[in-house]
């Protein structure tokens, strides 16, 4: 063996001095990193401004350094104990504390204890940026050992302090004490020294304005870690546990949701060192007039919600209300509330049906049937029978959303909410989908998001709210590039849009006083606990959400409670653009009389039409039967239909939803929202085809055969019988399941 390694010696050796060579390179790195450090540096802010160069609000304007002898020793201890208890035994690197650390996660099969110490946290909060590569790990461990050798114990806790983000803007302790508790660092007592020092973990987590309870339980473990390890006795921390937390009154501001947003994701991005300390100036694209405009509407409101509005055109982020009231809560549902979104849903459903070629006149069947014991209800039990996808939308009718996905298939609506920036989980693979009934449901800023493609001409593009970064030496750190991605094709994005529109027109949401060309889509769910309206006009794209934070309901839908928040908004905050109608792609008919019940070309005579888009090639040229009676007949007699003012929807309740986590209903009985906005009551069909046994399909994606209509039954009084009935079209074969309906011509 000593012969061996006497033969190979210049190679280990060798070897050896390669493998030290990259620890050689970040030790001198972090030494001529700290060369130039000055350790009392005043902190610079943050300035965030709007798209026009207007200054919105700083981050981090409390903030100054503090030395190590103005903050109280309670403090202090109780930061090491609960960070680094071990914190004056080792040499910046405590390889007891990893060992210890390592078991504790090996036992629990969970990351529940670091092994980075104070001294390390120092130099990933100063000098490092905030992703965790394995590079990074070993700048950290030389630069802990460096600060070290620099600085002493107190100099490093002294850093520590000031370099740490402690939530709710507050980075460094001094500023944490003022945004907190209104007072300087050096006045705070043994209850707020132990609440501040157990922040550090998770800020957001237990940040006493969100979470109360969370931020007294972990007040409680910094106290008993002081205990163990010395630093106070135990009658003391028993007292202590009680002390009242007399917390300061957030101050208001203009887009303080829209402000913790950003910060959010630049500290993600830059680290809270960067984002608190070094001057950044940040140019969002909020427009500060739309986010005034958004903030008054929603300062009235009685119930909780959010806005989102964004530029159709990139995506970008114009306006943003996270709450009725940012000093009552701080918590962001623009961004963070995940909701069911009933109804609000469904044009994901037929935007997926036209990617794959379906057209707005293809038939769609609102007719009661029961997929695997599964049974979706229209609202006062009123179906149409076969009717065109455009009215059935416009209806916002339950039955005929269900027949639509089960025909399309539930793969092609997951493949498109992908793409439109919605993770649906496996456990959404139902029919229940198409009526929004989601496990995790969307937050506001998502489902606004997936509506910009049927306003834009088909691209998605991820909201986003920074345009550029510039540090304080003028270098551009980040310059925004949409990622534009086309999910549709101008024409088929023009289909959408056009049936959107007659929602607008004739539907759910001809109650929505907006004044200008618009298109969009309202939904309800179980009583009244989620109000939605989200729509568009060809400027912007604005959504709505309405609904309390304990599920409480809400006195009314989503047609006439959001709705009306959604066009005040797009009224006035558009007042000085000139109102346009929505622009018309290329290869695209427009305003086709159709019969809604054949899909057929239609006449006057026809009761019962709508003006369809078409893309060249696909318009119909066969008439409608209703279209080509010339005998005289008697017209049937039929009430003008009315929007029924108090629906009694009939589905199972969903799964209670607490703020900042998701909605989970169990997989058997997926939760189905009810769209109250209900359908105008369908016309008596003439006659009714006999019966048949439906044969239930065992998956949702299957095609079943087709379900008999409803028994044909003698009305009282009987119709005038037409001379030529309406027929339904006939029944789709199996392989259907991916085309839709065919209509002649």
């Amino acid at each position: 063996m000593l012969t061996w390694i006497k033969r190979y010696r210049y190679t280990i050796l060798a070897l050896i001095l390669l493998m030290l060579l990259p620890l050689v390179v970040v030790f001198v790195k972090g030494y001529f990193t700290l060369k130039d450090f000055d350790i009392g540096a005043p902190l610079q802010t943050a300035s965030i401004f709007d798209r026009e160069g207007k200054l919105i609000g700083t981050l981090g304007e409390n903030g100054r350094y503090v030395t190590i002898d103005e903050v109280p020793k309670d403090l202090a201890n109780a930061v090491v104990a609960v960070e680094d208890s071990r914190f004056y035994q080792h040499a910046g690197v405590d390889v007891i504390g990893i060992i210890r650390a390592v078991f504790a996660n090996l036992r629990a099969g969970d990351t529940v204890q670091g092994g980075s110490t104070i001294t390390q946290q120092v130099a990933k909060n100063l000098f490092l940026h905030p992703r965790k590569t394995l590079a990074r790990k070993l700048e950290e461990l030389a630069l802990a050992v460096l600060l070290e050798a620099r600085y002493s114990k107190d100099q490093i806790l002294e850093l520590y302090l000031n370099s740490s983000y402690f939530g709710e803007g507050g980075y460094g302790v001094e500023s944490a004490a003022r945004t907190y508790f209104d007072k300087s660092v050096s006045e705070l007592n043994l209850g707020e020294s132990s609440l501040l020092a157990g922040l550090l973990q998770a800020p957001s987590s237990y940040s006493p304005y969100k979470h109360m309870e969370r931020a007294l339980n972990r007040r409680s473990i910094v106290l008993d870690r002081m205990v163990a390890v010395g630093y106070l006795e135990p009658d003391e921390a028993e007292r202590a546990k009680f002390t009242p937390v007399k917390l300061a009154e957030l101050t208001g501001g203009t887009a303080r949701y829209f402000l913790d947003w950003v910060s959010q994701i630049l500290m993600e991005q830059f680290g809270e060192t960067a984002v608190f300390s070094s001057g950044l100036r940040v140019h969002t694209s909020l427009d500060l007039e739309m986010q005034k405009i958004a903030e008054e509407i929603f300062s009235e409101q009685e119930h909780q919600g959010a806005l989102v509005a964004l530029d159709p055109q990139d995506g970008t982020v114009l306006a943003l209300v996270g709450g009725r009231s940012y000093q009552e809560s701080q918590f962001n549902r623009a961004v963070n509330a995940r909701r069911q979104p009933g109804s609000v849903f469904k044009p994901i459903i037929y935007a997926a049906a036209i990617k794959e070629g379906w057209q707005v006149n293809s038939i769609v069947e609102d007719i009661p049937r029961e997929y695997s014991g599964y049974k979706p209800d229209n609202h006062g039990e009123a179906y149409w029978g076969p009717v065109t996808m455009k009215h059935a939308i416009a209806m916002s009718l339950n039955n005929a959303a269900v027949w639509t996905l089960n025909e399309i298939g539930i793969s092609a609506v997951f493949k498109f909410a992908k793409e439109v920036g919605i993770e649906l989980p496996q456990e959404d693979r139902n029919l229940a989908l198409a009526l929004g009934g989601l496990t995790n449901g969307v937050t506001p800023l998502e489902m606004t998001a997936a509506f910009v493609p049927f306003a834009n001409g088909g691209a998605y593009f991820a909201p986003n709210p920074i345009v550029r970064i510039v540090d304080q030496e003028g270098t551009v750190l980040y310059d925004y590039r949409p990622d534009k991605k086309q999910v549709l094709s101008p024409q088929q994005a023009y289909l959408v849009s056009d049936m959107l529109q007659a929602v607008m027109d004739y539907g759910t949401g001809s109650v929505v006083p907006i004044e200008r060309p618009s298109a969009g889509k309202s939904g309800t769910t179980n009583n009244q606990r989620d109000l939605w309206f989200v729509g568009f006009t060809p400027d912007i794209a604005v959504g709505v959400f309405m609904g309390n934070d304990d599920n409480s309901p809400i006195e009314g839908y989503g047609g006439s409670i959001a709705g009306p928040i959604w066009a005040e908004f797009i009224n006035r905050a558009l007042e000085d653009k000139p109102a346009r109608d929505f622009p018309v792609p290329s290869l695209i008919v427009t305003d086709v009389m159709i019969d809604v019940f054949t899909g057929l070309l239609a006449t006057e005579r026809c009761e019962w039409t709508e003006l369809d888009a078409f893309i060249e090639g696909t318009v119909p040229t066969e008439r409608a039967p209703c279209a080509i009676d010339w005998t005289p007949r008697q017209e049937r007699q039929l009430p003008i239909p009315e929007l029924p003012e108090t629906p009694e929807p009939e589905q199972e309740q969903p799964e209670p939803e607490v703020p900042e986590e998701p909605i989970e209903p169990t997989p058997e009985e997926p939760q189905v929202p009810v769209e109250p906005e209900a359908p105008q009551q369908p016309p008596v069909q003439p006659e009714q085809p006999a019966p048949e046994e439906p044969i239930l399909p065992t998956e949702p994606e299957e095609v079943p055969e087709v379900p008999p209509m409803p028994p044909q039954q003698e009305p009282e009084p009987p119709p005038v019988q037409p001379q030529e009935p309406l027929q339904p079209l006939p029944e789709a074969e199996a392989e259907a399941i991916k085309k839709p309906r065919n209509i002649p011509g």
